[in-house]
């Protein structure tokens, strides 16, 4: 009986790894192109009303790496459901969420936590770790020069990271805000950016850089910034997560 429920357990670890794996092989950005690989809700709340933007990006690009899905299975309780939020955070293994299909429909089902959850995080980096400092470190306008030098340290940085890039957006004054970077290629005058905006979590937004600006601009915002390269580590621990996941994986079953 133990080793039927042996069997019965990798069975379960292989196909759900398999699925997870092969979304990392088919490339995260395009996995994220899709409205229900996102966070239901947009960016709101948080200190001040300021919005939990960081976070919401944060929470945003390490569910579309570490999260499998089991629909089958009974939909988690409110308890639960923070405790798959927490794991998502520690970024330290794959989770399970049962119940759903997609993270987009746990999300909206468990909305109120979510959102609970990001105000917290945001609290524990704001005053254990400081973060804010980040937030006010920046300039929110360079000389049309060091733009130009600024969006090409970017792109090599897109270049040489796992997809999607974590940016700090800096605005005038003491605000900020973040993006995903799903994809970046040069142009003929500068760069064209394909973004996820935690205020609009269910598009993909499109940004150009052209050399001779000094910040960048959405069409539609009234905001300009200059963007910020930020919480590296967090790609590199999802990098390893997925990395002895999907190996474990192989090895099993090749056996």
């Amino acid at each position: 009986m133990k080793l039927f429920f042996f069997f019965l357990i990798l069975a379960s670890l292989e196909s759900s790894a398999q699925t997870l794996c092969q979304r990392i092989e088919g490339g995260i950005s395009n996995y994220l192109e899709d409205s229900t690989s996102r966070i239901n809700f947009k960016n709101h709340g948080g200190l001040l009303n300021g919005g939990v933007c960081w976070w919401h990006s944060r929470l945003q690009r390490s569910s579309a790496y570490l999260v499998e899905f089991e629909p089958k299975m009974s939909i988690p309780t409110s308890e639960e459901a923070i405790k798959i939020l927490k794991k998502i955070k520690a970024m330290k293994s794959v989770v399970v969420i049962p119940g759903f299909e997609d993270f987009n429909s746990f999300t909206n089902f468990f909305s109120k936590e979510v959102q609970q959850f990001l105000e917290a995080w945001q609290r524990e980096d704001g005053f254990l770790n400081q973060q804010w400092l980040r937030g006010i470190s920046g300039r929110s306008e360079l000389s049309s020069d060091d733009m130009i030098a600024r969006m090409d340290i970017l792109y090599a940085q897109f270049q040489n990271s796992p997809t999607p890039v974590w940016i700090m957006a800096q605005i005038k004054g003491v605000s900020s805000h973040a993006f995903l970077i799903l994809d970046m290629k040069t142009v003929a005058n500068g760069y064209a950016l394909r973004l996820i905006d935690s205020n609009h979590p269910l598009d993909t937004r499109l940004l150009n850089y052209e050399r001779g600006q000094k910040f960048l601009k959405h069409v539609k915002e009234n905001y300009s910034f200059v963007p910020y390269f930020g919480f590296k580590k967090d790609s590199l621990n999802l990098q390893m997560v997925i990395r002895k996941y999907c190996y474990l994986t192989k090895i099993l079953s090749d056996d």
